[in-house]
C-alpha cells in the first residue's frame, strides 16, 4: 500500500489558506466601502494620526493585492507543474510519496540503493521544473513582496500608538486601524472586538460622523498626495 510524506506541501497549503482568509476579510469588512457621500475632513494635513492612518490603509491595500496574485500563481503551479514529489520504492514492497530531500534521505539504505537514486533524480527534475515555472511567472518573487509590505504595514502600526490625534477624526482613524489590524489576527476570538467598536460608534454618534467616510477620506487623500 502507498504511503505518502506530506511535511513539504504543508507549508504551501497553509500559506494558501492564510492568504484566502486574508482576502475573505477584506472582503466581508463593512468599513471598507466608499462612503455614499464625500465629506471633507477638515484639518486633516494637520492630524499626524490622520496621515500615519491614510499610509497604512494604502499598504494595507498593497498587501492584500499582492496577496491575491501569489494566489493566483500558486494556483497556477500547483496545476500546472504540481508540488515537488517522487515516488520510492520499498524493500519490502509499495512504495512511498516524498515531497524533499530530507524525507527521502530517512528512506535511504544499501538494499535499495538504486530505488533511491531514481527516486532522487525524480524529485530533482521535478524540483527544477516548479523551480523554471515559479522564475517565470514571479512566485517567490510576489511572496518576498509580501513580506516586505506586511513589514511597512507593521512599522506604521508600531508608530500608531505614538502618534497623537489632533482630530476626532483621527481618533476614529486609529481604532479603524486598529480594528482592521485586529481581524487578522489567528485566534481573534480573543481581540475585544466589541469594547473597541463600542468606543468608536459612541465617539462617532456624539460627534455625527459617519466612521465610513473616515476610511474613503484616507483613500481619497493618499491618491491625491
Amino acid at each position: 500500500m502507498a504511503d505518502s510524506d506530506n511535511t513539504t506541501p504543508l507549508s504551501f497549503v497553509t500559506r494558501r489558506l492564510l492568504m484566502t482568509q486574508i482576502v475573505a476579510v477584506a472582503g466581508l469588512w463593512p468599513f471598507g466601502a466608499r462612503a455614499r457621500e464625500n465629506i471633507s475632513i477638515k484639518g486633516r494635513q494637520d492630524d499626524p494620526a490622520l496621515r500615519l492612518c491614510e499610509s497604512w490603509h494604502e499598504v494595507h491595500r498593497s498587501t492584500l493585492v499582492l496577496c491575491r496574485l501569489q494566489q493566483q500563481l500558486e494556483t497556477y503551479l500547483v496545476k500546472a507543474i504540481g508540488f515537488p514529489c517522487a515516488k520510492m520504492q520499498l524493500p519490502g514492497g509499495g512504495e512511498k510519496t516524498v515531497h524533499s530531500v530530507e524525507s527521502l534521505d530517512e528512506l535511504y539504505s544499501s538494499e535499495n540503493e538504486v530505488a533511491w537514486v531514481r527516486a532522487y533524480s525524480e524529485l530533482a527534475a521535478h524540483q527544477a521544473r516548479w523551480d523554471a515555472t515559479d522564475a517565470e511567472t514571479g512566485f517567490s518573487r510576489t511572496d518576498e513582496l509580501i513580506q516586505r509590505s506586511e513589514a511597512a504595514e507593521q512599522a506604521l502600526l508600531d508608530d500608531l500608538p505614538l502618534t497623537p490625534a489632533c482630530s476626532v477624526e483621527g481618533v476614529l482613524a486609529k481604532l479603524l486601524v486598529i480594528l482592521r489590524y485586529g481581524e487578522h489576527w489567528e485566534d481573534s476570538g480573543d481581540f475585544p472586538w466589541r469594547h473597541v467598536r463600542s468606543v468608536l460608534d459612541d465617539l462617532a454618534r456624539y460627534h455625527h460622523i459617519d466612521p465610513t467616510t473616515i476610511v474613503a477620506s484616507c483613500e481619497q487623500g493618499s491618491h491625491q498626495e
